[in-house]
């Protein structure tokens, strides 16, 4: 029996959908903002319809309570970093897929200029701080953003297009907006604990998400903007928001932004010489800086991991307190900018002696 040519065609059936571009998809780039249940959801609708690269950006660790939400995940990841562990399984699953994993926070993970020139980004993270910081970095890029949150049996998807539409922060009081970064949903829930969760409603919100994006790479755009979902109810419901002048997520970059010949491998000393000696730059993340101890002035190497402030003195032992900066020309010259905190791609802000800012674009 002679196999039709179309049923060789692992996306057939998508081609024949009308106004679908299985090439432009295949051309695409999406960035994954955390690679939990909803984020492995989303991670793998896209990579089945064809996206050509996903950017998979979560700093956390497999875990066993992990496994009954996320299909990308198998019991043999547990203890190693759910970008990789799901990268894996992607390529695996589709070939000449693309799967780059950045195991790290959002600010060091993906560059300002990977969000400029992605398609889409999409948000699957659970904390408001986390959700709040990519609205702000997309801001900055002006990218496309699809965002998605869940409750027990219901959720949200949201999208801000431009920097100029309203966003979920806009919804919100200047103090929800500056919240801790606590692991509690959107919708008002205790902090206190485990939030419940179920792999139901994980697939039910990404699969709304991963429409809305395939609609944003292949145009034209969903007509919501928010849209409510209540899956015990059986409805969804389009909610309208409106701009909040005060809302601070809707920045673009000032000034003109420069590619320059370096990437984040290169190091500080590097970088700076492409500038004036009056020149300051500043990275989007703070960097530990060396401090001379004030018993025996010893100046130990500067630890990245001494987040509580202070740290003992290799030589005699005196607490140091340790020091952060986001001025570059604070950093070893000899410091890469990767183990500054710097993502690859980033575009980082530039002061003249006059107090005018450029911007300096990293190359890949």
């Amino acid at each position: 029996m002679t196999v039709a040519a179309t049923d060789r065609d692992r996306y057939a059936r998508q081609r024949i959908i009308p106004g679908w571009d299985q090439r432009r998809l295949a051309g695409r780039t999406a960035v994954v903002v955390g690679v939990g249940a909803v984020g492995n959801e989303v991670a793998k609708n896209l990579a089945l319809a064809g996206v050509g690269r996903l950017i998979l950006c979560d700093p956390d660790i497999a875990a066993d309570s992990n496994l009954s939400r996320t299909v990308l995940l198998r019991n043999g990841d547990v203890g190693q970093p759910k970008a990789v562990a799901a990268a894996a399984a992607l390529e695996d699953l589709v070939p000449g897929l693309i799967a780059e994993p950045r195991v790290a926070d959002l600010g060091s993970g993906v560059g300002l200029g990977e969000l400029a020139a992605a398609g889409i980004t999409l948000s699957c993270v659970d904390t408001i701080r986390a959700r709040m910081r990519l609205l702000g970095r997309c801001a900055l890029a002006g990218a496309a953003l699809v965002d998605g949150g869940t409750h027990p049996f219901g959720g949200e998807i949201r999208l801000r297009l431009s920097p100029d539409e309203p966003c979920y922060a806009c919804s919100l009081s200047a103090h929800e907006r500056g919240v801790a970064d606590l692991p509690w949903s959107c919708f008002g829930m205790s902090p206190d604990g485990p939030q419940p969760a179920s792999i139901a409603t994980a697939a039910l919100i990404a699969a709304w998400m991963s429409a809305a994006a395939v609609q944003v790479l292949l145009g034209p755009p969903p007509s919501y903007r928010v849209l409510s979902v209540d899956a015990a109810g059986g409805r969804t419901t389009p909610v309208l928001l409106t701009r909040d002048p005060a809302c601070p997520h809707h920045r673009p970059l000032a000034g003109p932004v420069t590619l320059v010949p370096v990437s984040c491998r290169a190091t500080a000393g590097e970088f700076l010489g492409l500038l004036g000696p009056r020149d300051e730059a500043m990275t989007w993340e703070q960097f530990p800086v060396s401090s001379p101890c004030r018993r025996c002035q010893h100046e130990p190497e500067p630890a990245a991991d001494a987040r509580a402030g202070v740290r003992p003195c290799p030589s005699c032992g005196a607490l140091i307190r340790v020091r952060w900066s986001q001025r570059l020309r604070d950093a070893s010259p000899q410091s890469r900018l990767s183990d500054l905190g710097v993502a690859p791609e980033e575009i980082l802000p530039v002061r003249d002696p006059g107090g005018e800012y450029t911007c300096r674009r990293l190359r890949p």
